[in-house]
This record gives C-alpha cells, sequence and structure tokens, in this order.
C-alpha cells in the first residue's frame, strides 16, 4: 500500500472513510473489491465516535527564519496558501504545484 502499512493497522477495524475517499478514486471499490467479499451495508447509527478513524491535526507551519546578520534576526511569515480557481491552472505542473500545497502527505506519496 502506497500509503504505508501504518496507516492500515492503525486504522484496522474502524470507519476510515474520512481518510479514505480523499486519497481514492469514488469507483476504486467497484473495480477491485469482489462481490463475494461484500459483506453488507453498515447502519451509521451503530458507529461510536471511538470506532471513527480521525485524519491526523494539520499543523500550523512553523515561521521560518531568514538568514541575516548575527546582531539582526528578521521573521517572516508564512502565508497560508490560496487554491487558484481551476481555469487559471493551464497545465499539469500547474496542477501538481496546488496538489502539493492542498493533499495529506499520504496521499501525495501515493
Amino acid at each position: 500500500h502506497p500509503g504505508g502499512a501504518a496507516l492500515i493497522y492503525d486504522n484496522a477495524g474502524k470507519d476510515a472513510t474520512a481518510l479514505f475517499d480523499p486519497i481514492h478514486p469514488k469507483d476504486i471499490m467497484d473495480k477491485l473489491l469482489k462481490p463475494s467479499l461484500t459483506m453488507g451495508v453498515v447502519d451509521p447509527a451503530t458507529i461510536k465516535e471511538e470506532h471513527i478513524a480521525k485524519p491526523p491535526e494539520k499543523k500550523a507551519p512553523a515561521k521560518k527564519k531568514a538568514a541575516a546578520p548575527k546582531e539582526t534576526v528578521l521573521e517572516l511569515e508564512v502565508e497560508e496558501f490560496v487554491k487558484p480557481p481551476l481555469a487559471a491552472m493551464l497545465n499539469t505542473f500547474d496542477f501538481e504545484s496546488v496538489a502539493r500545497e492542498t493533499m495529506e502527505p499520504q496521499a501525495w506519496g501515493y
């Protein structure tokens, strides 16, 4: 698994929909999971909070310090990334640049 075995082990037996859906195509289960392995539908009312896998919390980017003379230290603020409009992305490089900034590390690694 490209996301790593730990991701699967850590969430085994849990509802990992919130982790799975953003990374995988909508029809992946229909394409790869044999019908004989589909056990049925889970009633959402029976899922307890402790059985739901939580995405890792995003940490605020650390402030970067610029190289400066020893007597003066400047702090640069890191601006939050804002996605450009879809119409402004012209090629795969543009899409990749946005994906690098917005996707979770496991998804980007895939």
